[in-house]
């Protein structure tokens, strides 16, 4: 009997094992367009305006939230994000990329946010589609004719409690972040984009003071949840991102949460939306 138990149980793993390395990075990739674009959806895509609102934490106060606004359009390559906040010294936060330039708002004279001068500083994120995810028309799988990073299949994982397939990005650039995206098993939505940076520490003057830098890591979560279909299109409402950077025991912790509520499609916009505003 223990026999025929270890048989079932090599079997099952065999098994298991077996359909895992089915799967590859091509069929995760079909599932989630199939996700996205239903059979009543009027034509291609040409551009998405999602408006909602915002909420800012801030890592000196856990306990402070600041509502704002938001609003993302994207139109082919295009794209521009901004969230407002009634906050002194960061009361806006603009990314604008015009399918060739990345430009990212200084909140104050010199000084980008921590959030927006993580994407200035790995802007690859912006121009290779993967800022926002499916809630813009420069998304990197919309686009699977152009030149991008390469990607591997990573296995499967639970992402707030649903079992999501992993694929492992690698930037056409080489920067060295460590980029994971996350799609339901079942539904092929995108659920998840962690990106994971570290910077080596400084090299001290003597042995004794290299001895005591540390490392800075930095990681920028993008989730996104409560999806909805309209106008043939099924697209998230809620997205969250969340920035940790470290530094031996120090961390701070950047966490926006945004809520659309309103889409338009298919509209005439005026070109001046991506021309870059220098505006505080």
């Amino acid at each position: 009997m223990k026999k025929t138990i270890l048989a079932i149980c090599a079997l099952a793993c065999f098994a298991q094992t077996g359909f895992s390395q089915k799967v590859e990075v091509k069929d995760v990739i079909s599932k989630h367009l199939a996700s996205i674009v239903g059979p009543e959806r009027p034509g291609d895509l040409k551009n998405v305006t999602a408006v909602g609102g915002a909420t800012y934490t801030q890592p000196s106060n856990r306990q402070r939230q600041y509502p704002g606004k938001a609003v993302m359009v994207s139109d082919g390559r295009k794209l521009a994000f901004a969230m407002t906040f009634n906050l002194d010294g960061y009361n806006v936060e603009q990314i604008v990329y015009d399918s060739k330039k990345l430009n990212v708002a200084f909140v104050r004279p010199g000084v980008r946010s921590a959030l927006g001068e993580y994407l200035f500083r790995n802007e690859e994120i912006v121009k290779e589609g993967l800022l926002g995810g499916v809630l813009s028309s420069v998304w990197t799988f919309r686009n699977p004719d152009e030149k991008k990073g390469s990607m591997s299949f990573d296995g499967t994982k639970k992402v707030n409690g649903k079992d999501a397939y992993v694929i492992s990005y690698t930037s056409k650039g080489g920067s060295g972040t460590s980029i994971k995206l996350f799609f339901d098993t079942e539904t092929g939505r995108h659920l998840r984009t962690h990106y994971r940076h570290v910077m080596s520490a400084a090299q001290g003057r003597t042995p004794e003071t290299s001895a005591n830098q540390s490392d800075s890591i930095e990681e920028l979560t993008e989730e996104f949840g409560e999806f909805k279909t309209e106008n043939g299109l099924t697209l998230p409402r809620s997205y969250t991102i969340r920035l940790v950077q470290t530094n031996g025991a120090a961390s701070r912790d950047f966490f926006y949460s945004l809520v659309f509520d309103t889409f338009y499609y298919d509209q005439k916009l005026d070109p001046a939306t991506f021309e870059f505003s220098t505006k505080y």
